[in-house]
C-alpha cells in the first residue's frame, strides 16, 4: 500500500519494465519501423538503427529515465529540482516544457493513425478485406481520408480510450493496462510472425532485413535511422521521464533499460518479419512508404486464407501498440496538472480533447490539405502540416531534448550522484557508460540535429 501524499510508484521491478517497455513499443515499431525500413532498403537501415539504439537513443533514453528518478515529479518540476541542486543558470525547465508541447503534437497524429487502425479492425471484424479487389481497398482508404469528420470521430474514440486509462491512479491505470495489453501484444505478434512464415516468403524477408549485400549509406539513411530510434523509444518528450519518476528504489536501471530496449527491438524486428514475408510473397514493393500498413497490407490480406481474421488480428495489434504508447504520452501533461491542483480524471479529459483539436492538422493533411505546404517558402516544399509535425518532433525536438538530457547527466550533475541513482559500482563498466553519456551520445545526437536543421 502506497503512503498517502507520497510520489506514486509502480508496484514492482517487473511492473516498471512491462509498463515502460509498453511506452517504448508503439506505432513507431509497427507502423513507423516497417515503412521507414522498407523505404531505406532494409539491411543497411537496420544496421544503423541497431547502432543508434545502442549508442545514441539508448543512452538518451536512460538519461531521461534517470532525470525522472532523481527529480520525482512531472518533467518541468523534475528538471527544476535538479537544476536548483546543480546550481545551474540555464533554464532546464524549458526543455521539459518543449517536450510537453511535443507530446500533444505526437499524440495528434498518433490518434489519427491509430483511429484508422481501429476503423480497419472493425471492417475486418465484419468480414472485410477477404476477397476484396484492389479498387475496393483503395476506395476504403480514399473514403476514410476524404471524410474529415470520420477521421475526427475515430481519433476522438482512440483518445477517449487513452484518457480513460490515464484517469485512473498510476497502479490501476498505467500499470494495469500494461500488464494486460503487453502479453497480448507479444502473443499476437508472435502468432502473426508464425503465420507469415507459413504463408509468405520468409527467406526473402530475412534477407531484406538482415542482408547487407546492397547497402546504400548516405546522410538521409543515417538521419532516418537515428530519428526512427528516437521516435520508436519515445525519447525527448517527457513520457519516459514521467515513468522514471514512478520507478521504485529497488529497480536496477541499467538492467531494466537493457530489457526495455531488447523488447523494443524485438517488436520492431518481429513486425518486419510479420509484414515483409507477406509483402514479398505478393510481389509488392517493400518501399511503399507510409501507405504500407493501410494500402499495401489490406491488398495482401484480401488474397490470404482467412484474410479477414488476419487483418483483424493485425489492426488489433496496431491499436494495442498505439495505446501502450499513447498513455505514456498523455501522462506528463496530466501529471503537471495534478501538481497544479487539478484532479487526474478531468485533467486527462481536457488534454485528450486538446489533442483531438490539434489532430485536425493531420486530418486535413490527409484530406483537403494534401497539396498545402505551409513552409514551402523556406525550402520545405512538399511537407504538409502532418509531415512537418512528424519530422519536426522526431528529427529535431527529440534529438535536441535527448542531447540536453545527456549533457545534464554527463556534465551538469555530480558523477557520484549519477552513479548512486543508477545504481552502479565504480569501475570499468560505469566508466564506459559514463563516457558514452558524456562524449559519444552527445556528439552523435548533435550531428543528427545539425543534419536535420540543414535538411
Amino acid at each position: 500500500m502506497q503512503a498517502k501524499g507520497a510520489h506514486p510508484s509502480f508496484t514492482s521491478r517487473l511492473a516498471f519494465i512491462i509498463v515502460t517497455a509498453g511506452s517504448a513499443i508503439g506505432l513507431g515499431n509497427i507502423w513507423g519501423f516497417t515503412y521507414v525500413a522498407g523505404a531505406n532498403g532494409g539491411g543497411g537501415f537496420v544496421l544503423i538503427y541497431l547502432l543508434a539504439l545502442a549508442f545514441v537513443a539508448g543512452p538518451a533514453f536512460m538519461a531521461e529515465l534517470l532525470i525522472g528518478r532523481m527529480g520525482k515529479a512531472s518533467p518541468p518540476n523534475a528538471m527544476k529540482t535538479l537544476r536548483e541542486g546543480a546550481k545551474a543558470r540555464l533554464p532546464w525547465q524549458g526543455v521539459a516544457w518543449m517536450g510537453l508541447v511535443s507530446t500533444i503534437l505526437v499524440l495528434s497524429f498518433y490518434a489519427v493513425i491509430a483511429g484508422q487502425g481501429m476503423y480497419y479492425g472493425l471492417v475486418a471484424l465484419q468480414g472485410g478485406f477477404e476477397g476484396w479487389a484492389e479498387d475496393a481497398v483503395v476506395g476504403l482508404d480514399a473514403s476514410f481520408r476524404d471524410a474529415p469528420l470520420m477521421m475526427a470521430f475515430w481519433s476522438a474514440a482512440f483518445m477517449a480510450a487513452t484518457a480513460a486509462i490515464v484517469s485512473f491512479d498510476i497502479r490501476t491505470g498505467l500499470e494495469g493496462a500494461g500488464k494486460v495489453l503487453m502479453p497480448i501484444l507479444f502473443l499476437m505478434l508472435i502468432g502473426l510472425v508464425v503465420y507469415a512464415g507459413q504463408i509468405g516468403d520468409m527467406s526473402s524477408a530475412v534477407d531484406f532485413l538482415f542482408g547487407f549485400h546492397d547497402m546504400q549509406f548516405g546522410p538521409r539513411l543515417f538521419l532516418d535511422a537515428v530519428g526512427q530510434a528516437f521516435f520508436t523509444l519515445g525519447v525527448g518528450v517527457g513520457g519516459i521521464m514521467t515513468y522514471g519518476s514512478y520507478m521504485g528504489d529497488d529497480v536496477n536501471m541499467p538492467r531494466a533499460t537493457f530489457w526495455i530496449l531488447a523488447a523494443d527491438l524485438f517488436v520492431a524486428l518481429a513486425a518486419g518479419l510479420a509484414i515483409f514475408p507477406l509483402v514479398f510473397a505478393s510481389g509488392v514493393d517493400a518501399a511503399a512508404g507510409p501507405g504500407l500498413v493501410f494500402m499495401t497490407l489490406p491488398l495482401i490480406f484480401s488474397d490470404l486464407p482467412g484474410g479477414a481474421f488476419v487483418a483483424f488480428a493485425f489492426f488489433l495489434l496496431l491499436t494495442f501498440a498505439a495505446v501502450t504508447s499513447s498513455i505514456s504520452l498523455l501522462s506528463p501533461t496530466v501529471a503537471r496538472l495534478e501538481e497544479a491542483g487539478f484532479r487526474r480524471g478531468p485533467s486527462a479529459a481536457v488534454m485528450a480533447f486538446t489533442v483531438v483539436v490539434v489532430s485536425l492538422l493531420t486530418i486535413m493533411s490527409f484530406a483537403d490539405w494534401r497539396d498545402f505546404y505551409p513552409l514551402a517558402a523556406i525550402g520545405l516544399d512538399g511537407m504538409t502540416p502532418f509531415a512537418l509535425i512528424r519530422e519536426g518532433v522526431s528529427n529535431i525536438v527529440m534529438p535536441f531534448s535527448g542531447l540536453a538530457y545527456c549533457v545534464i547527466i554527463g556534465w551538469a550533475l555530480k558523477r557520484g550522484d549519477v552513479r548512486a541513482a543508477l545504481p552502479m559500482k565504480e569501475g570499468g563498466l560505469f566508466t564506459l557508460w559514463y563516457g558514452v553519456m558524456r562524449f559519444v551520445a552527445p556528439a552523435a545526437i548533435a550531428a543528427l540535429f545539425i543534419g536535420a536543421m540543414l535538411g
